[in-house]
């Protein structure tokens, strides 16, 4: 594994902070903790992995169609909904880093090749 130089590991780290210090990155897991002690949450989540797996494996449009009641179940509780809202804010953070240091070494390479 390569060593990574301690100004860019200082920066990443910084990164790294800017998203754990986020008011959504702190929401989501104050909600995920209460949402682990949310038992009707729990089942339903256990539930549908349980009909992903077995939807996947069958392909019957009867597991489908109890799948998709089950996931419009969970959509409706606003615990969750506030939880995947914030998520999803969280997610767009870690991708914009993620695409800006693909560009960046994409253009960093492609600027030696050619």
């Amino acid at each position: 594994m390569v060593m990574l130089n301690k100004e860019i590991e200082k920066n990443l780290d910084d990164i790294i902070n800017y998203i754990t210090s986020s008011k959504e990155y702190i929401k989501c897991i104050e909600i995920k903790n209460k949402m682990k002690d949310n038992k009707k949450i729990q089942k339903l989540i256990e539930e549908i992995k349980t009909l992903q797996k077995k939807y996947i494996r069958e392909n019957n449009p009867d597991i489908k169609k109890e799948l998709e009641s089950k996931e419009k179940e969970l959509n409706e509780i606003p615990i969750y909904v506030e939880y995947n809202n914030n998520l999803e804010v969280v997610n767009s953070m870690i991708n914009l880093v993620k695409d800006e240091l693909n560009d960046y070494f994409y253009n960093k390479l492609n600027d030696n090749i050619g």
